[in-house]
């Protein structure tokens, strides 16, 4: 079974971009994408993944409200928060929000996928 990815930006660039990476990886799939918080919550709904990797800053509701829902719905569902504004104080507030990392579009892809094969499991 597929882990099941949700990708969730306000950019259709990053999310193609994302789904074009993600679908190189055997064994992982991408069951939907949103281009905000509210659309997102939506989608979850539907495609139940696995993982969760959500913008921070995006229209309607922003990545850490997002955030909060998504666990509020299902508390071990891993959510990564995927930004450009990586400062240890968005950290605490994305670990606060109940996101179980938080990963820098400045950094490495390998980076991205290395917290995201962690989170849902070696078998990744």
């Amino acid at each position: 079974m597929p882990i099941r990815i949700l990708i969730v930006d306000d950019s259709q660039v990053v999310r193609t971009s994302l789904r074009r990476m993600f679908d190189q990886v055997n064994g992982w799939e991408v069951c939907g994408e949103a281009d905000n918080g509210k659309v997102a919550l939506a989608i979850a709904e539907e495609c139940h993944p696995d993982i969760v990797l959500l913008d921070l800053s995006m229209p309607e509701m922003n990545g850490l409200e997002a955030a909060r829902e998504l666990k509020r719905k299902n508390v071990l569902l891993p959510v990564v928060l995927y930004t450009t504004f990586c400062t240890p104080q968005l950290t605490g507030e994305a670990m606060a929000a109940g996101c179980s990392a938080v990963a820098s579009k400045m950094g490495s892809s390998e980076d991205l996928m290395k917290k995201m094969r962690l989170l849902v499991g070696a078998a990744a």
